[in-house]
C-alpha cells in the first residue's frame, strides 16, 4: 500500500526489540538441546461449530501447496462470508496475482462440484466414494510438490526401512503389526515417487491407493505404536520415528480433507450454490530495517526496568556470547538488510480486508457483511497451519474477536503489522497501536522468560503431526482447543455421521468431473520445509 501510514518509530523499536531477541535466543537454546517437542495431542470438541471451523481449516490446507517455499508462500487463510450471497474470501502469504487465480479456479472447481451433488445422492456411499476419489485426486495434483515433500521424508535416509526393521524385531504383537502396516505401505510410495513430472494422473492413482493404505491401517495400533516411539523426552528430534509418524499424519490428513468437505456439503448445503470465491493481494515484502538496538543487553535495559532480569541474563551472558552462540551477532544478524523483510501473513492479511468490507457496507448503507452463520458459529478464520506466536498474540488482542485456530507457538521474525490507508482515520491508528503495544508487553514476557528458564519450547512442525478430523474414526490430534479424543464420539455426540457416512450419497454413473488445478514446483528461495519454516510462517487440522 502506496499511501500507508507507518508506525511510530517509537513502537516499531519497542515491537522489534524483544521479537528480535527473542528469535536469537530460539537458536542459541535449540544449539543447548533445550528444545522440548511439545505433546501434540488435543481434546476434541463435540459441536457443530467445530466441525465448521475444521471445514474453513481444511479448505485452507488443500489450498498450501508448495513446501520449501521462503515466507511459507503458499500458507493461506479463508473466512466464509455472507451478505446475502456466500462469499469464500481466501489470501496467501505470497502469491502474486495469477497464482492467486489459479487458486481461485482450483476452489471454485471443488465447491461446484460439491454443489452439484443432491440431497438424495449424498446419501448414496458408492457414489459418493467415486465423488470423494474425484476431488481427492484433484487435490493430491495441486498438492503433487507438498505430498512429494512428504513421500520423500518417508524414504530420505531409509527411514521408513529402519522402522520397519525395528518393529519388526520387537517381540511385542504391536510392533510385528506396525512393521507389516508400514512395509504394505512401500509398494505404493514407490509408485507415486516414480510418476512421470508430467504424468499427475498416474501420480494421483498411486497416491491416493498409498492414503487409502494409510487410513486402512493407522487408526489400529499403528498410530499408538508410533506415537509411543515418538514420546521418549531422550529422543532426537530427527529420529526416524518422529519424521515416519509426521509424513504418515500430515498424508493422511488429505484423505480426511475431503471428508469433511462432504460433511459440510451434508450439513450446510447452501455453502454450495449461489457462491463468489474472491482473493485478496498478498502484502509486499517490506526492506525498511527497524531501528533497534543491535545487542541483548541493550535490548534487555529497554524492556525492562526490572534488575532480576537483566542478573538472569548476565550470570550466564558469556555463555550466550560465546564463541558458540555468539548472541549478538546472532541479533544483528537477523537486522541486516536482505535478512529482515517482513510480510503481512494471510490469516492477518485476510482479517483486515474483512474488516475493511464490513466498514464500507455500514459506511454505504449496503446489507451488513457478516460470517457464515456468525449468530451461532462466531467469526472465524480457518487457516492451513496454526498461526504463529505473532499471529496468535495479534488474534488475542484485537478488539473484535475475530477468532483462528490454537497458535502453533512458533516465532517469525519477518512478520509485520497490516498497512492502514491515510484516509482510514484515527480509530484505526489507535487501534492498530493498541494491538501492537499489548503485543510488545506479550513478546517481552515470552523472552524474559526464556531468559530466566535458559530454553526456548518450539514446535519441531508448525503443522500437526496427529491428523484430525471431527467425523470419522481416524485419532484425533490438536489444533483447536478443546477437542475429545476419538473422531467418532465427535460423530455420536453430534447425532450426525461417521467417517463412512460422510461419504452417503445416491448413485449415478458418474460424479461431476473436476478441472485439475496443478500448480508447479517453485525453487526454495531460501527457507526450510514451511512445516518448519523460519522465513514465514500461518497457519493443519
Amino acid at each position: 500500500m502506496t499511501d500507508s501510514v507507518p508506525l511510530p518509530p517509537s513502537l516499531r523499536k519497542r515491537f522489534y526489540e524483544p521479537v528480535v531477541l527473542l528469535h536469537a535466543l530460539k537458536d542459541v537454546y535449540r544449539i543447548n538441546n533445550s528444545l522440548m517437542e511439545p505433546d501434540l495431542e488435543r481434546s476434541a470438541g463435540k459441536s457443530q461449530q467445530q466441525t465448521y471451523f475444521c471445514f474453513l481449516n481444511k479448505l485452507s490446507q488443500i489450498c498450501d501447496s508448495q513446501p520449501k517455499q521462503r515466507f511459507g508462500a503458499t500458507v493461506s487463510a479463508i473466512a466464509v462470508l455472507d451478505s446475502g450471497t456466500i462469499e469464500y474470501r481466501f489470501a496467501s502469504n505470497q502469491r502474486d496475482d495469477a497464482q492467486l487465480e489459479t487458486v481461485k479456479g482450483y476452489l471454485t472447481n471443488i465447491i461446484n462440484v460439491l454443489g452439484g451433488v443432491t440431497d438424495s445422492e449424498v446419501r448414496d456411499k458408492s457414489f459418493m466414494r467415486t465423488v470423494h476419489s474425484k476431488i481427492l485426486r484433484n487435490v493430491l495434483a495441486f498438492n503433487r510438490p507438498r505430498v512429494e515433500n512428504y513421500l520423500e521424508a518417508l524414504i530420505s535416509n531409509d527411514r521408513l526401512g529402519f522402522c520397519i526393521g525395528y518393529a519388526a524385531a520387537d517381540e511385542a504383537n504391536e510392533g510385528r503389526y506396525a512393521a507389516e502396516a508400514l512395509r504394505s505401505l512401500q509398494p505404493h510410495i514407490e509408485a507415486a515417487m516414480n510418476a512421470p513430472r508430467l504424468n499427475h494422473n498416474e501420480f494421483t492413482v498411486h497416491s491416493e491407493a498409498l492414503l487409502e493404505a494409510i487410513h486402512s491401517r493407522y487408526e489400529s495400533s499403528l498410530e499408538d505404536y508410533m506415537k509411543q516411539k515418538t514420546r521418549d523426552p531422550m529422543l532426537n528430534p530427527d529420529s526416524p520415528w518422529v519424521e515416519v509418524r509426521h509424513a504418515l499424519g500430515r498424508l493422511l490428513s488429505y484423505f480426511i480433507a475431503i471428508k469433511v468437505l462432504i460433511s459440510a456439503r451434508k450439513f450446510w448445503p447452501r455453502l454450495f450454490v449461489d457462491f463468489e470465491v474472491s482473493c485478496i493481494p498478498s502484502s509486499e515484502p517490506l526492506e525498511d530495517l527497524p531501528s533497534i538496538r543491535r545487542t541483548a543487553k541493550g535490548i534487555i535495559q529497554r524492556m525492562s526496568r526490572n534488575t532480576d532480569l537483566m542478573d538472569a541474563y548476565e550470570s550466564h551472558a558469556s555463555h550466550l556470547q560465546s564463541q558458540s552462540h555468539r548472541l549478538d551477532d546472532r541479533i544483528r544478524d537477523r537486522v541486516r538488510r536482505g535478512h529482515f523483510t517482513p510480510i503481512v501473513h494471510a490469516e492477518v492479511n485476510l482479517l483486515e480486508s474483512v474488516l475493511r468490507s464490513r466498514a464500507a457496507a455500514e459506511r454505504d448503507g449496503e446489507a451488513p457483511l457478516r460470517f457464515f452463520n456468525e449468530a451461532e458459529f462466531g467469526a472465524y478464520l480457518g487457516t492451513s497451519k496454526p498461526p504463529c506466536l505473532l499471529c496468535g498474540l495479534y488474534f488475542a488482542a484485537h478488539p473484535d474477536g475475530v477468532r483462528v485456530r490454537e497458535s502453533h507457538g512458533n516465532l517469525y521474525i519477518n512478520w509485520r503489522a497490516p498497512d492502514l490507508s491515510v484516509n482510514a482515520g484515527a480509530d484505526p491508528e489507535r487501534q492498530r497501536r493498541d494491538i501492537l503495544e499489548a503485543m510488545v508487553k506479550e513478546v517481552r514476557n515470552h523472552a524474559g522468560r526464556a531468559i530466566r528458564e535458559r530454553s526456548y519450547t518450539r514446535k519441531k512442525y508448525d503443522s500437526c503431526t496427529t491428523p484430525t478430523n471431527p467425523l470419522g474414526s481416524t485419532t484425533v490430534g490438536g489444533s483447536l482447543p478443546g477437542r475429545g479424543t476419538k473422531i467418532n464420539e465427535l460423530a455420536s455426540a453430534m447425532g450426525q455421521i461417521s467417517l463412512d457416512d460422510a461419504l452417503t450419497t445416491g448413485v449415478k454413473n458418474k460424479p461431476p468431473e473436476i478441472t485439475p488445478g496443478v500448480t508447479r514446483p517453485s525453487t526454495n528461495e531460501g527457507g526450510d520445509d514451511d512445516d518448519n519454516d523460519d522465513d514465514g510462517g500461518g497457519a493443519l487440522l
